[in-house]
């Protein structure tokens, strides 16, 4: 494997679901390596209990260039019918943060951040064609419009609150700007002759910044992106 797996399971907490992860782990390399060229990098696989994303039972966290840490819930009933395709694509929206924190950096702005998960969910719909997650659809057509003006308000602003924006902690959904994220981009990829998430990784956040204002003017909503998903 072109990455380098440290298991933290010392108390065996992930014994019974560690092969199908490392199948999982190999098959989604193969996949990803016929579409870009994979980073080397560090690839945390842990056992969280308590933590995770509830629908899933496990989450994934790109904290820096060239580390990728997946944590993962035992006492989640969710986790384990979720480690083939959703952890999978997991794996692959990790990988695009990999890769743009090797070409530039995650984010400092909320302009950035929102850049960086919209790509990265793109590049999931673009590998497996697969609809938007959950985080990726969880807001309501009819708030677009005032949560773009929110973000451009904010888009150069390195003291924004993360936790607010992409958590719902305040008075902003849940992963709403998961979701703002992922139809800016979705709408700049659709108006940009030629781009694909796939090279976008070293892309400056500015260049989406029109697929944001359009969004805030009701231009375009891009209504088949926001259709949601069963969980």
């Amino acid at each position: 494997m072109v990455w380098t797996v440290h298991y933290l399971n010392a108390r065996a907490a992930l014994d019974p679901v560690l092969p199908q992860i490392n199948r999982t782990l190999v098959a989604t390399e193969e996949r990803l390596a016929k579409v870009v060229t994979l980073p080397r990098l560090d690839l945390v696989v842990q056992a969280t209990p308590g933590f995770g994303i509830p629908q899933l039972g496990h989450v994934g966290h790109a904290p820096r260039a060239g580390v990728i840490i997946l944590s993962f819930d035992p006492e989640n009933p969710n986790m384990r019918r979720n480690l083939d395709g959703p952890l999978s694509r997991m794996i692959a929206h990790e990988i695009h943060h990999a890769l743009r924190w090797d070409a530039a950096h995650y984010g400092r702005t909320l302009g950035e951040a929102l850049v960086s998960e919209g790509l990265a969910g793109q590049f999931v719909r673009e590998v497996y064609g697969t609809e938007p997650e959950p985080w990726e659809c969880a807001i309501d057509d009819s708030l677009i419009p005032t949560l773009a003006g929110a973000a451009l308000r904010e888009w150069a602003d390195p003291e924004y609150d993360h936790a607010r924006w992409f958590f719902g902690s305040g008075h902003l959904p849940n992963w709403a700007g998961y979701s703002l994220g992922y139809a800016m981009a979705h709408l700049w990829l659709a108006g940009t002759q030629g781009a694909r998430a796939s090279t976008a990784a070293d892309t400056p956040a500015d260049a989406l910044l029109p697929a944001l204002t359009a969004l805030a003017r009701e231009e375009q909503m891009m209504r088949p992106v926001f259709r949601r998903r069963s969980t």
